[in-house]
């Protein structure tokens, strides 16, 4: 029998249409499928200080290297020290043998006793026998001033009445004028001895005896550069000459260290040195002590940078006690840079999106809430967030690389109570 084709088509479009109605109807009696929650791992934000470490290496050096040097030309008599002795503060070093300067001094202390000698008489004024014989003088030179007024008076006489000549009356007015002079100064020199001496003489001799002082101890001073001494407790580092041999100016004689002044020398890039200050802590482990480390901190930090290298030079102490000697090697781990008091997520709680956008997810009522986060400092796998994540907010760390905003959640380590909400599971509840 055939069938024609009109009728055909009519035919399986509606069985088609029969079955599309069935379908609807099952469709409409079962219920919609509801997405499982996603499983994660979550962790609380915490506030705590969070430090980032920059570590090099560095070398120890000494604190405070002294070189000994020579003043004088002259033989060395005294050096009995080798390299690794130690010596207290003023302890005689060198001696260097120059008898001229001991024999100026002695010359210089005599000149000073004989200036102060003088001084000490001006001011003693006379004594009593040196007025009495200036009295004495006086008296001598009164008589004598009398009796030759007396002969001139007599001579006069004698010459107007022509029995003696003229010249005679000459040579009694000379006589006289000389008796008359020799009083005048026996006189003047017995007041001088009354009055003392003036402050003027006094003064001159003063200003004489601090000129011999003045004397005395540049003696003693260039003596004094013939003896070196220690300038502060040390350890001798090396040796330069031994007795007998020819001091020259300027020449070394020892080298020596404060033994317990030592410093880790090192050097930080330029970013890292705008960092630290002096006090900045620090950790310093040494290769010569089986890696042993020592808490410390930075003593100075140098005021240029080396152009060539572009770092900067900073002394770390090294704590007394420690066992270490200049030209060891050191390891620095130096604090860059502290925060203190802020919110800390681990590394794994961020995600970078495509646009370069740091967002954490929190978990708030069984859902993931995106966050957009901005970061303060990352260090050691821990992150300090500036904002974005408050201080006891949980956090997602593991799982949250799909998720999306505001997809449900299930915390592992918690389950859900009777009204749906989470709570913690046993090993929490046991924590």
């Amino acid at each position: 029998m055939r069938i024609c084709l009109p009728r055909a088509s009519a035919i399986l479009a509606a069985a088609l249409l029969a079955a599309g109605c069935r379908k609807q109807d099952e469709g409409a009696d079962q219920a919609p499928v509801k997405k499982p929650a996603a499983l994660v791992k979550a962790v609380p934000a915490k506030a705590e200080s969070l430090v980032q470490w920059f570590e090099t290496t560095g070398d120890v050096v000494a604190a405070n290297p002294v070189g000994i040097r020579a003043m004088l030309d002259g033989p060395v008599s005294f050096c009995p020290w080798r390299e690794g002795d130690t010596v207290p503060a003023g302890e005689k070093l060198i001696e260097i043998d120059r008898p001229v300067y001991r024999e100026e001094v002695r010359a210089a202390e005599a000149a000073l006793a004989v200036a102060r000698a003088r001084l000490a008489d001006l001011r003693a004024g006379a004594r009593p026998e040196e007025i009495a014989q200036a009295n004495e003088t006086v008296k001598q030179f009164q008589e004598s001033a009398d009796f030759a007024a007396g002969d001139l008076r007599r001579i006069e006489q004698m010459v107007k009445s022509g029995s003696l000549p003229g010249e005679a009356l000459d040579k009694a007015r000379v006589e006289h004028i000389r008796q008359a002079s020799q009083l005048a100064a026996a006189q003047e020199k017995l007041q001088m001895l009354q009055a003392g001496p003036t402050a003027t003489a006094v003064a001159v001799q003063e200003a004489l005896v601090k000129e011999a002082e003045a004397r005395v101890e540049r003696a003693k001073a260039t003596l004094a550069e013939c003896v070196l001494t220690a300038p502060f407790a040390s350890q001798i580092t090396r040796v330069h000459v031994r007795p007998g041999d020819l001091a020259t100016a300027r020449a070394p004689l020892l080298d020596l260290i404060e033994k317990d002044a030592l410093v880790v020398r090192f050097s930080l890039p330029e970013a890292q040195s705008t960092m630290v200050h002096m006090d900045t802590p620090l950790t310093l482990a040494f290769d010569a002590l089986a890696g042993r480390s020592v808490e410390s901190r930075i003593l100075r930090v140098y005021p240029e940078a080396d152009p060539g290298t572009r770092t900067r030079l900073v002394e770390a102490a090294v704590p007394p006690g420690v066992g270490m000697v200049p030209g060891m090697f050191a390891r620095v781990k130096v604090a860059a840079r502290t925060l203190a008091d802020v919110v800390v997520v681990p590394e794994s709680a961020l995600v970078v999106l495509p646009n370069g956008e740091a967002v954490a997810f929190v978990v708030e009522d069984g859902k993931a809430v995106r966050r957009k986060v901005k970061t303060a400092l990352e260090t050691g796998g821990k992150v300090a967030v500036e904002s974005g994540i408050e201080e006891g907010e949980t956090v997602i760390v593991q799982g949250n690389d799909a998720l999306k905003d505001g997809a449900p959640v299930q915390v592992a380590g918690q389950k859900k109570d009777g009204g749906g909400h989470e709570e913690a599971g046993k090993d929490n509840q046991s924590r």
